[in-house]
C-alpha cells in the first residue's frame, strides 16, 4: 500500500510540523525527502518561507522523539555539500550512488513497457 503525505503549503514548514509529519507516518513506511542538499546550507535553511532549523531536521530524523521502524531515504546531487552532522554513521547508515543506467539496463528497461526487442536495443543504442 501507498500512502502519500501532503502538507499544505501555506503552512511553514518548522521544526515542530516536520517532526509531525514524520512522527504521523505509518509504522514500516519508507520516507523520501528529496534533495537535502538545498534545504541547508551551512547550517541555515535556505528557504525564507520555511522555518526549519538544522538542528530540528536533525532531530525529527534520528532524536530522542524521533520515531523507529521506518526508512528515510535522502536523495542528493552534491553530496560534498552536505554537513557531516547529517552524514555521520548511525544517521546515515547506508550511500549509494546511483549512476546513469548502461545500455543494457536501458534495453531491459524498455522492454518492460514494449515488448518489442529491436525497439529495445534501437532506443538503448541513440541513449548516450
Amino acid at each position: 500500500m501507498i500512502v502519500q503525505a501532503r502538507y499544505n503549503c501555506s503552512d511553514k514548514i518548522n521544526d515542530f510540523n516536520f517532526n509531525r509529519l514524520l512522527n504521523s507516518s505509518p509504522k514500516k513506511s519508507i520516507i523520501l525527502i528529496e534533495d537535502v542538499d538545498a534545504i541547508f546550507t551551512e547550517r541555515k535553511n535556505t528557504e525564507k518561507m520555511n522555518a526549519l532549523t538544522f538542528s530540528g531536521f536533525l532531530n525529527a530524523i534520528d532524536g530522542v522523539r524521533s520515531q523507529e521502524g521506518r526508512i528515510i531515504i535522502m536523495t542528493t546531487n552534491y553530496k560534498e555539500k552536505l554537513d557531516p552532522a547529517l552524514l555521520r554513521p548511525g544517521r546515515v547508515d547506508e550511500l549509494y550512488e546511483i549512476n546513469y543506467a548502461s545500455k543494457y539496463q536501458i534495453e531491459k528497461m524498455c522492454l518492460r513497457f514494449y515488448k518489442d526487442e529491436q525497439l529495445a536495443k534501437s532506443f538503448a543504442e541513440k541513449l548516450p
